[in-house]
């Protein structure tokens, strides 16, 4: 995490992008085609644990 700066991620926040990767998943869609799936996992878990600001779901 840069500069030890943690962002606050709600669970609201959570279930919400949750949500969104389930509903891709059941129609076998993507946003992001150019990423790979550990890709977008390392991103999730960067962005729950506040090192980044920027939801999956919005990138």
């Amino acid at each position: 995490m840069a500069n030890n700066e943690v962002i606050k991620v709600d669970d609201q926040e959570l279930e919400d992008v949750l949500n969104w990767a389930v509903e891709h998943g059941m129609q076998g869609s993507t946003e992001h085609p150019d990423g790979t799936y550990e890709e977008g996992v390392a991103d999730c878990i960067r962005w729950m644990l506040g090192a980044i600001k920027t939801r999956p779901d919005e990138a």
